[in-house]
């Protein structure tokens, strides 16, 4: 079984990963009161103490909009998180010949109309940060230094995650939202946005692979369609509350002129046939992600 550490491992994408992936992988859990990855002196003798057949890295400043304060600010805590820590990490994977998981995001592209998506895993990262916000840029520059190491190295890329299992420390965007209806607190969704989402489950199959099999590249793990805000909020409180719920259009384009808001993809969503292809596996559809969810809620 392979010993894998987890950095990040108390966020909510990582803890549910951590869950499930323990009877396959020996896992050994770490957050910033463990190993703190800004720290190169800290990573380098942590990874020397401890032997590993690969490390995942979950940890990131993940705050869109509070990403976007520090913008262009690379003494910032959004740089050195998003972007120093995973370059020491790289580095001691390839001096200890670790293996590499990087989780990343559909961020790193702008979703633009001059650059619109779905993304395939061979799309060209962007070189200039145009329509892309601060979080998505650091994004964007951890992969470019991760893959130029020469390193044993995955990057994987998902986008808004949402899970049934509790977590307490943060609400998904699906937990959220079945908060704000019985609360009678809905407010409009975009109906002008395109995305990817992701049922965090079905994140451990495939990268448990990754892990087992040492596949090194850029793998996007999602819904194998693309949906809006508006069309998967409609369908998830429809089987949440067994009826028609009355939600109302909003749009991105007026949302993102209120000071302060961080870009976000407009035609953003990433595919997924390469990778399904190479881990000849294949992906839920954004639908059948939304029914698991709900069917673990109500269970």
């Amino acid at each position: 079984m392979k010993k894998v550490a987890v950095i990040g491992a108390s966020g909510m994408v990582a803890s549910r990963f951590c869950d499930l992936a323990k009877t396959d992988l020996e896992i050994t859990p770490l957050d910033e009161k463990t190993l703190d990855i800004i720290d190169k002196e800290a990573v380098e003798k942590y990874f020397s103490e401890n032997k590993f057949d690969a490390i995942i890295n979950f940890a990131a400043f993940t705050n869109v909009d509070g990403a976007e304060v520090q913008k262009d600010d690379k003494s910032g805590s959004v740089w050195k998180l998003n972007v120093e820590g995973p370059e020491n990490l790289v580095r001691v994977c390839k001096d200890k010949n670790i293996f590499l998981a990087h989780i990343s995001t559909d961020f790193v592209f702008p979703g633009s109309d001059k650059n619109p998506g779905p993304y395939d895993e061979d799309s060209l990262l962007p070189e200039t940060p145009e329509d892309i916000g601060w979080y998505g840029w650091t994004k964007n520059r951890a992969e470019k230094i991760i893959l130029s190491n020469g390193s044993r190295v995955a990057i994987i890329r998902y986008g808004y995650p949402f899970r049934a299992a509790q977590y307490d420390l943060k609400k998904d965007w699906a937990r959220n939202l079945i908060s704000l209806y019985n609360e009678q607190k809905l407010y409009p969704l975009f109906d002008d946005q395109i995305h990817s989402v992701l049922f965090i489950d079905d994140l451990t199959e495939p990268l448990t692979k990754i892990i087992n099999e040492e596949l090194d590249g850029i793998f996007h793990i999602a819904s194998r369609d693309t949906t809006t805000p508006y069309e998967i909020g409609s369908y998830l409180l429809e089987k949440y509350s067994n009826k028609k719920v009355e939600i109302q259009k909003g749009s991105l384009a007026e949302f993102l002129k209120i000071p302060g808001k961080a870009p976000r993809s407009m035609f953003g969503g990433l595919k997924v046939g390469k990778t399904e292809n190479r881990l000849d596996m294949k992906f839920k559809n954004w639908r059948e992600m939304v029914d698991e969810f709900i069917s673990q809620l109500k269970s």
